[in-house]
């Protein structure tokens, strides 16, 4: 068969999508494994060669899932193309979610960093009256990554009847190329609301209030992180958000939509895993 045809029609599918990273990431990621298996066919691998890539590896954790979810992504696509059958697929599937099990019981403690409402009260007083107070209220009040914070302007936002802030996230702009609606929400209802007000009135002015490069946020957020004494990256602002909706008793399903998560074992694995106050709040209400 012709390898080269079928590593094309992938690539075309991996830029309608996913997003231009992604893409770079994945295709980089199924090059370093298609070097490992040599001259081996690759419609026809055994599958215990992915266990001796991961095995061979010098990569670093985090990279060799990601390795190993382009390793699944191309072969998904082979199947439902027609290029390999179930029974291959299926144990290929199999072995990289073997691996990915043993990889995870080594980081299952690496959770996200969420920040308390204390270290969230710290920062932003630290950063009161500048650009950087308007820029971390908004990633901390709608979760959304940084390359879509960079692409967002005045038109993405919208209010609705019930005075809710709502940003509608155009599908060339989310990692999942995917288009999505996420709330601006805080913690309660009397924090949405106050958040909302401030934001709106910052958002008249939007390109003086909340454009930065991300050069400049990453480094300044480093360096306030070191004089803080608060281990917390632009990133944090998300996980706290997703955080906050799962604590606040929004279904996965739900939370999932609004965090622009490819898959639902993303959001559970994660954040209901990680979510000890949720527990809790659901045995207090069933008590009740």
């Amino acid at each position: 068969m012709d390898v080269e045809h079928l590593l094309r029609l992938w690539k075309n599918s991996l830029e309608r999508t996913k997003s231009p990273r992604t893409v770079i990431t994945y295709l980089k990621g199924f090059e370093s494994f298609l070097k490992h298996i040599q001259d081996q066919d690759i419609t026809n691998i055994d599958p215990k060669s992915i266990y001796t890539y991961v095995d061979s590896s010098t990569l670093n954790t985090s990279s060799i899932l990601t390795h190993l979810s382009a390793i699944k992504h191309f072969y998904k696509f082979a199947f439902r193309r027609g290029y390999i059958d179930k029974e291959k697929y299926s144990n290929i599937e199999m072995v990289i979610d073997e691996v990915r099990e043993e990889i995870g019981r080594n980081v299952a403690n690496r959770y996200p960093k969420v920040l308390s409402k204390e270290e969230t009260k710290r920062i932003l007083s630290a950063v009161r009256g500048t650009k950087y107070e308007k820029v971390y209220m908004l990633l901390l009040y709608s979760g959304v990554r940084l390359s879509e914070y960079l692409a967002l302007r005045k038109n993405n936002f919208y209010q609705d009847k019930s005075g809710l802030l709502w940003i509608r996230l155009s599908a060339d702009i989310t990692k999942g190329r995917k288009e999505r609606i996420v709330p601006i929400l805080g913690s309660t209802k009397e924090e949405t609301y106050e958040a909302t007000r401030k934001l709106l009135e910052w958002i008249e002015s939007y390109e003086d209030n909340f454009m930065v490069k991300r050069g400049s946020l990453q480094v300044y957020t480093n360096r306030l992180s070191r004089r803080l004494g608060i281990p917390f990256s632009v990133h944090s602002f998300r996980h706290t958000y997703i955080t906050n909706l799962v604590n606040s008793g929004f279904p996965a399903e739900v939370v999932k939509e609004f965090a622009g998560h490819s898959h639902i074992r993303t959001t559970i694995d994660i954040y209901y895993k990680f979510s000890q106050e949720r527990a809790r709040q659901l045995v207090e209400s069933f008590l009740k």
